[in-house]
């Protein structure tokens, strides 16, 4: 069972299971199948090679910046609150997770949500996030992992439907959606592009022209590398040599810069796990297309928008970032909590909102989206905390939109006992079939 559970909890594993069935289901040779699956799976291990990279160079960040300001509080923090979910609750998430991947195509084969959800990293993730709301509102373990998994299934194929009109903008195909759990906040930015920019006038900020002297920041690696370094000697600046020996025995500045570095060589590593994943996972979707699911449109990772996109990802990361700063300093005026920024939190989900902003209501959408986005996950967290501390999630919780947005609905809900979330559960994994029923136009053409 150790195994089992182990095993599947791995979501570069569930990537090649993926792709081997989809495989599998178009009927390739062994050989072709045996192929397709370990390049996927070492794809999705690059990949998170990637993201490891960039979130080791960013926890560092933070820590300066903790230091720095001298600010004391909670940090959100995705990789911190699975830390918790998995020591505490692991084999009822990774049930969840393992049933709600099944009930995603389920769902996605007879309803017209017609969307498979392939960042089985984030479906993870939300299967722990979904856990601890299932266990506040007294459920046992087996109705804890039959009423997650159905709320999980239901969450995996309608949240890359809300991302689809946006992406047909964006990538200008129809045949793909998103997937990645800040989509209410990308939403929401898309949202309000279009309200500020109804005449159509806000040009796309990807179309800001350099000076020639400047034309080298059109290299997203390089404009990245500049701002980060920036951002780095600020901090260890005033965070001090002395602090900053703690954690390197490099000079401070030479560290910062080395730092600032490894930060945009993640980037690059985490694209070209991403190709690698994509190479294998969009001839093996057309097993899911054209066997299991006809008219399927796959979920991809976040990565998939990062091409072409430098100008809305650094300006959303910067934009969501003083968001989030502003919001630390109305909380020590209030006297709350303090939700230290979560650099992370604020560059992946800040600066994806850009581009769905900037897609729909040019550099207005691309600043003013992320900016909000920032305010609304600096508060959050302080109620999903006054939820689930007795849980363990004291100093840290979720960081991503949708984790948070669903982490304080439905934790209000099990809140008040076992039937209403119970309900709940069932509502939701009702609303799809619902949906099918009233609505005669197809989602996906």
């Amino acid at each position: 069972m150790k195994f089992l559970v182990d095993m599947l909890s791995q979501p570069s594993i569930i990537a090649g299971i993926v792709v081997c069935v989809g495989l599998i289901a178009l009927r390739k040779p062994f050989t072709e199948v045996i192929g397709g699956t370990v390049r996927a799976f070492i794809g999705f291990v690059v990949m998170l090679a990637g993201t490891n990279i960039i979130v080791g160079a960013l926890n560092n960040f933070a820590k300066l910046f903790t230091k720095a300001f001298n600010m004391h509080g909670m940090i959100p923090s995705n990789e911190a609150a699975i830390g918790v979910t998995v020591a505490k609750y692991g084999t009822v998430a990774t049930f969840i997770f393992v049933f709600g991947l099944v009930l995603n195509i389920v769902l996605a084969r007879i309803t017209k949500f017609k969307y498979i959800f392939l960042s089985s990293d984030h479906a993870f993730y939300m299967a722990c996030c979904l856990t601890p709301v299932m266990l506040l509102g007294g459920l046992n373990t087996l109705e804890a992992i039959v009423f997650g998994s159905m709320t999980l299934g239901v969450i995996l194929c309608v949240f890359p439907a809300i991302a689809h009109p946006t992406m047909k903008i964006i990538t200008g195909r129809d045949d793909m959606s998103f997937a990645h759990f800040g989509t209410l906040e990308y939403w929401m930015s898309a949202k309000i592009g279009s309200l500020v920019n109804k005449d159509k006038k806000s040009k796309s900020i990807e179309d800001i022209n350099f000076p020639k002297s400047l034309a080298f920041l059109q290299d997203s690696n390089v404009s990245v590398t500049i701002v980060m370094t920036i951002l780095f000697f600020v901090v260890t600046a005033v965070a001090g040599p002395a602090y900053v020996g703690k954690l390197t025995n490099l000079n401070p500045y030479v560290w910062a810069l080395l730092q600032a570095a490894q930060f945009t060589a993640g980037i690059i590593v985490l694209v070209q796990g991403v190709n690698m994943l994509l190479a294998e996972i969009t001839p093996a979707f057309k097993g899911f297309s054209e066997k299991i699911v006809p008219s399927a449109v796959p979920g991809y990772p976040f990565a998939i928008l990062f091409k072409g996109t430098s100008n809305a990802l650094l300006a959303g990361f910067l934009v969501s970032l003083l968001g989030g700063l502003l919001s630390m300093g109305v909380q020590i005026l209030i006297g709350t909590t303090i939700v230290i920024p979560g650099i992370v939190m604020h560059f992946f989900c800040g600066g994806i909102a850009a581009i769905f902003g900037n897609a729909t209501g040019g550099r207005k959408g691309a600043l003013i989206g992320p900016f909000l986005g920032g305010i609304i996950l600096s508060f959050l967290p302080l109620i999903a905390t006054s939820l689930y501390g007795g849980l363990g999630y004291t100093t840290t919780y979720w960081s991503d939109s949708d984790f948070n947005t669903i982490g304080v609905i439905l934790g209000l809900i099990a809140k008040v006992g076992k039937w209403p979330i119970m309900i709940a559960a069932l509502i939701i994994f009702a609303f799809p079939f619902v949906f099918s029923a009233l609505h005669k136009k197809k989602l996906v053409d």
